[in-house]
């Protein structure tokens, strides 16, 4: 751990700013959301757009922070995080829907598949990517006592956004169909850049690690969520929240 008035190189804070628990998310105005729900939400940063907020939710001090896209840049600041002190992390992002997964609903990874590269310079290939069982387990409550749909299992993991994941190309169309329908068929329901690295990372670094998602795209169609956008993702953050602050 680090002295407490040490800062972080790229997070720019101090062990004494932040929380023993925090919510990693990528997108950095969805710190801002969260801090709308914290009580005595204190800014920590804004540098490099990680965003940063520490705040109380149901009395419980919780930190917030934004690592933007990908899963280098979420191992970053976890790794900051966790050397600060922060010993449980709850990644709150957004995924591709696939496996019968629909637009909207929530998912929780049981656990990922490691198709980015940031973990395999934590811990070898063979090591697997697995939520926290705690943390899962106080997720579980949160989300059956909401009223929005979700679904369990496992989430896949890539690098390459426009040639793993969303064709941006016609070219591309019909193997990242094919990829996505072979996911389904073994039980993932949802892709993503970032869980993996997250429960690896969290691993490594002597931490714990849940993630939770919302559906916003379908990995299939690539329809993407528009109507209630807003909503669902306060109803991700409420939920989020709810559990982290109950682990003990």
């Amino acid at each position: 751990m680090a002295d407490s008035t040490e800062r972080a190189w790229f997070l720019r804070c101090a062990a004494d700013e932040v929380a023993d628990r925090a919510v990693l998310v990528g997108d950095r105005g969805r710190v801002t959301k969260a801090a709308t729900l914290l009580d005595d939400a204190r800014v920590l940063n804004e540098d490099r757009g990680l965003s940063a907020v520490t705040g109380t939710y149901q009395g419980q001090t919780v930190t917030v922070a934004a690592f933007g896209m990908g899963a280098p840049i979420a191992g970053v600041v976890l790794h900051e995080l966790a050397m600060l002190g922060v010993r449980r992390f709850l990644r709150l992002g957004t995924v591709l829907g696939i496996g019968g997964t629909g637009l909207g609903s929530l998912v929780l990874a049981e656990g990922a598949v490691r198709n980015e590269s940031t973990s395999g310079t934590y811990l070898p290939p063979g090591f697997p990517a697995i939520a926290d069982h705690e943390m899962n387990t106080a997720l579980r409550s949160a989300l059956a006592a909401g009223s929005r749909p979700w679904t369990t299992g496992l989430i896949a993991s890539y690098d390459g956004f426009y040639t793993e994941m969303f064709a941006a190309e016609p070219a591309r169309g019909a193997e990242t169909r094919a990829r996505m329908e072979e996911l389904g068929r073994y039980g993932v329901k949802a892709v993503d850049m970032e869980t993996s690295a997250v429960l690896v990372v969290a691993r490594a670094v002597g931490a714990r690690a849940a993630s939770l998602c919302l559906a916003s795209v379908d990995g299939l169609s690539q329809d993407k969520l528009t109507d209630g956008r807003t909503e669902a993702e306060l109803d991700l953050l409420v939920t989020g929240l709810t559990a982290l602050a109950s682990v003990h």
